[in-house]
């Protein structure tokens, strides 16, 4: 893979050292043409909304290839909580005993939607992480759960710390308990290897606007095959029929057998940048990209234990693309890194910098030389 033709697609990495991909991917050209293109066709009145809606169907088969399931596993929803609100929503009323567990660091958009069913008579058991490493180990986990848990949900990277969860170890918990196994993946999908069914995942959930370098207002959501005909939609439209463009009016409702009938209308500027985007780990090939986050990852790692030896990274097994970095003084760091053009955050009190494989190996060593300097 040619590093350099990657970059080529990213113009605002001409001036800028990017490392905060865990907000908001910088945006690709072929994303920003796609906009642009729809933009003018929709100003001068030729804009075909069909080319949209089969650029969401274009995503969903390769949002699938990138998480190991089928287009028919997907339903197309614009952000994870509104993925997990479906998934909530689907519980019935709590007998006597039931309950969820989730971790108690978790963001918020995996956390809300689970706390919402106390109303429902669910116990809501919010584990602590792991003090040594800030994140929850599956055991943390296990300990929780019970004959009574219905759900498990987890990240699989935290989007503070970048700590990222042992997903097997986790399904293997759900599946002692009888429970649903959810996976918020909004950190993990396009960043790290997935694969939903060597993991052992009902359901996974994804905002495309990071890792995925699409834009706001597209996500999906992964329901395993066994469970869909258990699901039903919670805000129906029209293509959540089985014929979508044979069903615009009542009387009749045929609901799809497929995840799209969990589908929100789709937001069709966003769906045609999201083809364009999705497109480049096509051209260039998913494992070689992962692979490069792998290297990236580990090069900002050694760069920084080198500049700073108190700096403790997590064990290989537990690392993503996301590394966070205590310092002294976390405003004056991010004031220096700005000064060099560096795109940062602050997460918890640490320094939270976010490695894609647009990244260069070079911008990497300058950031852990600027941190090391605090």
């Amino acid at each position: 893979m040619d590093a350099a033709k990657v970059r080529q697609l990213f113009p605002g990495l001409k001036d800028t050292i990017y490392l905060n991909t865990a907000s908001v991917n910088v945006g690709c050209a072929p994303a920003k043409a796609a906009y642009e293109l729809a933009v003018e066709r929709w100003s001068s009145g030729r804009f075909d909304w069909m080319d949209a809606e089969r650029a969401g169907e274009d995503a969903r088969a390769m949002f699938a290839g990138i998480i190991g399931g089928t287009a028919a596993e997907v339903a197309l929803v614009p952000a994870v909580s509104t993925a997990a609100g479906i998934v909530a929503a689907n519980l019935p009323a709590a007998k006597h005993g039931e309950n969820i567990v989730v971790a108690g660091n978790e963001f918020t958009s995996n956390y809300y939607p689970w706390l919402l069913l106390r109303e429902r008579g669910y116990e809501v058991r919010a584990v602590a992480p792991d003090g040594d490493s800030d994140g929850a180990p599956a055991s943390v986990f296990g300990q929780a759960a019970d004959g009574g848990t219905r759900l498990i949900a987890v990240s699989a990277v935290h989007s503070a710390n970048g700590y990222r969860a042992d997903l097997p170890a986790l399904s293997r918990v759900a599946a002692r308990s009888g429970a649903w196994f959810f996976v918020d993946a909004c950190q993990a999908a396009g960043a790290v290897p997935l694969d939903v069914v060597r993991d052992g995942v009902d359901f996974l959930a994804a905002a495309s606007h990071k890792f995925l370098l699409g834009s706001r207002g597209m996500g999906y959501l992964y329901v395993r095959q066994g469970l869909l005909e258990h699901l039903r939609p919670i805000v129906p439209g029209w293509k959540a029929a089985r014929n979508p463009t044979e069903s615009f009016y009542g009387p009749d409702m045929d609901l799809s057998p497929t995840a799209s009938k969990l589908d929100a209308s789709l937001a069709w500027f966003p769906a045609l940048a999201e083809q364009a985007a999705l497109a480049i780990f096509g051209r260039f090939g998913i494992t070689d990209l992962l692979d490069r986050n792998a290297r990236l990852t580990e090069r900002l790692v050694e760069a920084l234990a080198a500049q700073a030896p108190a700096f403790r990274p997590f064990p290989a097994e537990h690392r993503s693309t996301i590394v966070s970095m205590p310092v002294t003084d976390t405003e004056a760091v991010l004031a220096r890194l700005r000064q060099a053009n560096v795109v940062a955050s602050i997460r918890e009190g640490r320094i939270r910098l976010s490695v894609h494989f647009y990244n260069s190996e070079e911008e990497l060593d300058l950031v852990a030389e600027l941190i090391g300097r605090s």
